[in-house]
């Protein structure tokens, strides 16, 4: 529960950012000096301290002015140009292609005109932008990968993709002001015109729906904002502070936080993206020998090639870039298992990397856990045979990976072979009297 709180808090917090700036949108608006047309026209004082003023009336255009794309008459346009595009990414699971769009360039344009409420025009100048409701009059894509685009009477040069993306075509969409009815302007004016304000927040606000909508509709979602933030936060302040915390997980109860052995059917699963590879968590509880093996999950079209590698609490490497499964020895302890693909580089090359499966199956018990150290070679230690026999652990290598098994040395000299010394118990002596 206590995650909920967060959630909610963090919810709480964007509603809250939102209502904010609503508010704050609707407070420049009204406070910007709201002028009579012909006012502003002849008064440069009408403005205030930093030169912001408003006004609200008929639109008069002061020339006939066309869109580029669609040819209509029109106050006001915006063009936006995009590509769209498609690349092959590799995956386990095989080649795959992806697609997506890039906006390549947008233009924004439009003549002189007036606002008239009665009282004299005032001219408005939207060079550099304006933020208002556009009616969308235009959209075309062209089979076309770079150079000269048109669409219409509107021209442009569009450059190649480059990199591993493959142009699909070209998209133009355009968007205007339709001439005539009426609009509120909110801006800087200077030498006798509305424009947009200087800055790079600086906007040329203007509205079709007038004045009273947008400060309504500022109100509106500022309520709906602020409500929602404080319908959230209180609750979620609560779960957040007094909510008791997840449980943690205990070793075993997570298949990737293995206690001695993996759960039957249930192996560690996950990914790796990088050549460092995933971590495993390993707690040995009780001292034995281990087999830890890891590879591809089955279906996978280019598989992971899998290297393990262990090591104890103090970083001491005990099997390292072993293929697909190693053989070890452990005494009771924490260690960390690491798998990783055995290929430098390929982890972060193949889009989402590689699935991996991990498990750990213990093969032997140990009588005496402090006998085994931490797969030192040199450890002696003794396991139990079926008739109860104690045999010497150093007939036995420490460390196995896959096949490769090295052969101990014995007193004499001669070579024993692990697979006997751990099956057998250590033969009597000739002159034992038999019972």
């Amino acid at each position: 529960m206590q995650y909920l709180g967060f959630f909610l808090v963090f919810i709480a917090f964007v509603a809250g950012l939102f209502g904010l700036v609503q508010h704050l949108k609707g407070k420049k608006i009204l406070s910007a000096p709201f002028k009579r047309t012909g006012e502003i026209a002849a008064n440069p004082g009408a403005a205030d301290a930093k030169g912001i003023v408003s006004c609200e009336g008929a639109v008069q255009p002061l020339q006939q002015f066309v869109a580029p794309c669609s040819g209509q008459p029109c106050l006001y346009y915006e063009v936006e140009i995009i590509r769209e595009w498609e690349k092959t990414v590799s995956t386990e699971d095989g080649v795959k292609t992806e697609k997506g769009k890039d906006t390549l360039q947008t233009v924004k344009s439009g003549p002189v005109f007036a606002v008239n409420d009665g009282s004299g025009p005032v001219h408005v100048n939207p060079d550099g932008g304006m933020d208002v409701e556009l009616d969308k009059s235009f959209e075309q894509a062209q089979n076309v990968a770079y150079g000269t685009v048109i669409f219409g009477n509107f021209r442009t040069e569009v450059s190649a993709a480059g990199g591993d993306k493959h142009s699909r075509g070209v998209k133009a969409i355009e968007k205007i002001v339709p001439p005539g009815g009426n609009l509120f302007v909110m801006g800087q004016l200077e030498n006798g015109q509305i424009v947009k304000p200087k800055g790079m927040l600086g906007t040329l606000r203007a509205s079709r729906k007038g004045r009273d909508h947008m400060i309504g509709a500022a109100k509106r979602n500022k309520t709906i904002g602020l409500a929602a933030a404080g319908v959230m936060m209180l609750p979620g302040l609560g779960l957040s502070i007094f909510a008791d915390p997840p449980a943690p997980v205990a070793a075993g109860d997570d298949a990737c936080n293995i206690l001695d052995e993996s759960k039957a059917e249930k192996p560690c699963s996950g990914k790796i993206t990088s050549d460092d590879g995933s971590n495993v968590p390993f707690k040995v509880t009780q001292a034995g020998t281990f087999v830890i093996h890891g590879n591809a999950p089955k279906g996978k079209k280019i598989p992971l090639i899998a290297e393990i590698s262990v090591k104890d609490a103090t970083g001491a490497m005990l099997v390292t870039g072993e293929h697909e499964e190693a053989e070890v020895d452990l005494a009771p302890g924490d260690y960390t298992i690491n798998i990783k693909d055995g290929i430098k580089g390929a982890a972060a090359k193949f889009k989402g990397g590689f699935s991996f499966e991990l498990s750990v199956k213990r093969t032997a018990l140990k009588d005496d856990p402090s006998a085994v150290a931490s797969g030192s070679p040199a450890a002696v230690d003794t396991a139990t045979t079926t008739t109860g026999a104690a045999v010497p652990a150093a007939a036995k290598p420490t460390v196995k990976a896959g096949a490769a098994i090295v052969k101990p040395a014995v007193a004499t000299g001669a070579a024993v072979k692990p697979a006997a010394a751990a099956a057998k118990p250590a033969a009597p002596a000739a002159s034992a009297p038999k019972k």
